[in-house]
C-alpha cells in the first residue's frame, strides 16, 4: 500500500518560510548582542587617569608590564624612576632607581635589595602594596613627572602642576579601547 501525501499535513511553504526567518532573526539577535556587549564589555587592563577627578585617558597596561613614574629629585636635582605593576587590581611598588642616594631616598630596612647598577642606585624586590589608586601631585616643569608605560609616556608638570593626579588600575571595554585616548593633560 502506497502512503499517501495530504497536502495539508506538510506545513504550508508561507508556516516553514516564517519559523526559518524567525529563527534566523532570533540567532541574529543573539549575535547582535554578543558583538555589542563584547565591544562594551570592560576586559582590557589598563590604568585610569584623572585630574581632580575629571577622567583625562587611559593607559594600557598588561599584567607583568612596568609603570614608571619618572621625575627629577625636587633638592638634588637628579632623576629619579620608581617602577609599580598591578597585582589583583592593586597597585604594588617593586623598585626605585636614583643616581644618587639623596633626601627621602634609599633603602627601607626590610624591604627590596639595593645595589650599584652603574651610576644608578636600585632598590629592587620592593613588593610593596601602594593600594588601589595612587594620587600624585606633580611637581613644577623643572620637577618633570611623567608616566612612562611600554607604549607611551605621559608628561603630567607642564599642566597639572600641583593637581590631584589620581592613578587607578582598571579594566576597559574593547571600544574604550579602540576610541579610548592616551592621556594627554590640556594646558
Amino acid at each position: 500500500m502506497a502512503v499517501r501525501s495530504d497536502p495539508t499535513d506538510r506545513p504550508s511553504a508561507g508556516a516553514g518560510a516564517l519559523r526559518r526567518p524567525r529563527s534566523a532573526a532570533l540567532w541574529g539577535g543573539v549575535l547582535a548582542a554578543a558583538a555589542v556587549a563584547a565591544l562594551l564589555w570592560p576586559v582590557w587592563p589598563a590604568l585610569r587617569v584623572t585630574d581632580d577627578g575629571t577622567v583625562i585617558g587611559h593607559l594600557p597596561l598588561a599584567e607583568g608590564e612596568t609603570l614608571t613614574i619618572a621625575y627629577v629629585h625636587s633638592i638634588d636635582g637628579l632623576p629619579i624612576e620608581e617602577d609599580l605593576t598591578v597585582r589583583d587590581g592593586r597597585l604594588v611598588a617593586v623598585s626605585t632607581r636614583s643616581v644618587q642616594y639623596g633626601a627621602g631616598m634609599g633603602q627601607i630596612p626590610g624591604e627590596g635589595e639595593a645595589h650599584a647598577d652603574g651610576e644608578w642606585w636600585v632598590v629592587d624586590a620592593m613588593d610593596r602594596d601602594v593600594g588601589a589608586e595612587m594620587v600624585l601631585r606633580p611637581g613644577s616643569a623643572a620637577v618633570d613627572h611623567r608616566l612612562r608605560t611600554p607604549r607611551t609616556e605621559v608628561r603630567l608638570s607642564p599642566c597639572l602642576t600641583a593637581h590631584r593626579v589620581v592613578v587607578a588600575p582598571v579594566r576597559v571595554s574593547t571600544l574604550r579601547s579602540l576610541l579610548g585616548r592616551v592621556p594627554r593633560p590640556e594646558c
